[in-house]
């Protein structure tokens, strides 16, 4: 397998193309990418370095509150890896633009992770009709009528782990598998062989990933489940490159099936492998949300091996870990960089970011969606969405004009950066210099109404501004 370099080593002309190369300073400190949850996650117990599942502690069919983890859908055709992802792009980018909810020259819809029943309403809120994809707990289907009636456009898919197994859920299971229906080999085990449960959820258990019993079994759960209740797709949750939830080498506690990190990570690449081209052909959408540390050249190659069996790559954590700071430098560079990976690839691309963190939820979500604009192709059926620690509907204002689609490549304007859209300029400064002048190349409005031709920008600031 291919290692990628690291992206801050690379020279600035070969890293983003179109983006040149953001001056950042060193690689960022490794951190593991975590999963969504209806109530808010905390590391494990490895801090930094643990992938948290999402959804481990939700999606019983009683309609309780359902942790989950964001996902895709999209108009896939069947046949194939190729057929989704083209089909996607085709009628989703594109046919958002033209016929998929929006006004010809409309930019990318957006994506709304409500997997909880505590976020019922969200799909029929304030954004009705903005979502390219919605994902919902495989327990919610009944709302999937009223889901679809509201956003006639959007793919809406169901969220499914991959990753561990958990006994509730019935015909419902927030888990592919639950674990009554798993033989003894299908999980992961400690030195003593006692089976491994995460630290961070009790009550779900360590699948082994790799198992080719395990993966069988898995697919014709999951497709039977997606098609008898009417789903899209799903959004494969701990599609981990590496274990997280305490466990492996970062987390403390060795894994029998898998020494090292890496041969774990090596297993998830064989699962999506197997499990992709088995939903694809079945015409379903299949979007993992494969947890990784972008600057990690293993995990990096790893993710990218993934990209020929999927329709959408998942970006859990886009531009921020929770509500912390968000990522500026070599990091916003290199999670930039794996959006570009999967549309160069053919696939889409779904990011979220959480908020509000410490500048509020509007600053959150304009760095969030400015740094998905500064990267969309223009054509790929990709979606960026928020999620607030309150459950509360993102949908807002403070999302930006609708940009159109972009009329040229993304843009170095000293340490910030500009692109400019039909009906907007988007500008982003992820560098370190305060009070930073951008010149945006054309005169937009600001928050005012006022025609101005520059904006002033603090680090880990954006703004998308409407043209006249």
């Amino acid at each position: 397998m291919r290692a990628l370099p690291r992206p801050c080593d690379l020279p600035a002309a070969a890293l983003l193309a179109p983006l040149l190369a953001v001056a950042g300073g060193a690689c960022a400190p490794e951190r593991g990418a975590k999963g969504v949850s209806a109530t808010r996650e905390t590391p494990d117990g490895a801090g930094a370095d643990g992938a948290d599942g999402a959804g481990a502690d939700g999606g019983s069919a009683d309609g309780g509150s359902a942790g989950g983890s964001d996902t895709d859908g999209s108009g896939a055709d069947g046949g194939g890896a190729d057929g989704a992802a083209d089909g996607g792009a085709d009628g989703g980018a594109d046919g958002g633009a033209d016929g998929g909810g929006g006004p010809a020259g409309a930019g990318p819809l957006g994506l709304l992770v409500a997997q909880s029943w505590d976020e019922r309403a969200l799909p029929t809120g304030a954004g009705a009709g903005d979502y390219r994809v919605i994902v919902l707990q495989e327990s919610m289907y009944s709302l999937l009528p009223e889901v679809r009636a509201a956003n006639p456009g959007a793919r809406v898919i169901a969220y499914q782990k991959a990753g561990g197994m958990r006994a509730d859920g019935g015909e419902h299971a927030s888990t592919g598998l639950r674990t009554d229906e798993a033989d003894e080999a299908w999980f992961l085990h400690g030195a003593d062989g006692s089976r491994l449960e995460y630290c961070d959820y009790p009550g779900v258990f360590a699948a082994d990933i790799g198992h080719p019993g395990y993966q069988a079994a898995w697919a014709a759960a999951v497709v039977e489940r997606l098609q008898r209740d009417g789903f899209d797709g799903a959004m494969l949750d701990d599609v981990n490159t590496f274990p997280g939830h305490c466990l492996g080498e970062r987390g403390g506690t060795p894994i029998a099936e898998y020494p090292t990190d890496a041969a774990y990570g090596d297993a998830v690449v064989s699962f999506m492998a197997a499990i992709g081209p088995a939903l694809l052909a079945e015409g379903l959408l299949v979007a993992p949300n494969i947890a990784m540390n972008p600057w990690d050249e293993v995990q990096l190659a790893q993710a990218e091996a993934m990209l020929p069996h999927l329709s959408h790559w998942t970006r859990e954590y886009w531009m921020r870990w929770d509500d912390g700071p968000v990522f500026r430098g070599a990091e916003w560079e290199a999670t930039l960089r794996t959006m570009q990976l999967a549309q160069d690839a053919g696939r889409a691309y779904l990011a979220l970011t959480y908020g509000p963190g410490d500048e509020g939820h509007a600053a959150s979500h304009r760095y969030g969606r400015a740094s998905f604009l500064l990267a969309w192709d223009g054509a790929s059926d990709s979606a960026w969405g928020a999620k607030n620690a309150d459950l509360s509907d993102p949908y807002g204002p403070d999302w930006g004009p609708d940009p159109g689609l972009p009329l040229g490549p993304a843009e170095a304007v000293g340490e910030a950066w500009r692109r400019p859209y039909g009906r907007a300029v988007v500008a982003l400064h992820p560098g370190d210099t305060p009070d930073l002048r951008v010149e945006l190349g054309a005169e937009v409005l600001d928050a005012d109404g006022a025609l101005v031709d520059h904006v002033v920008l603090q680090p880990g600031e954006a703004q998308i501004l409407a043209r006249p």
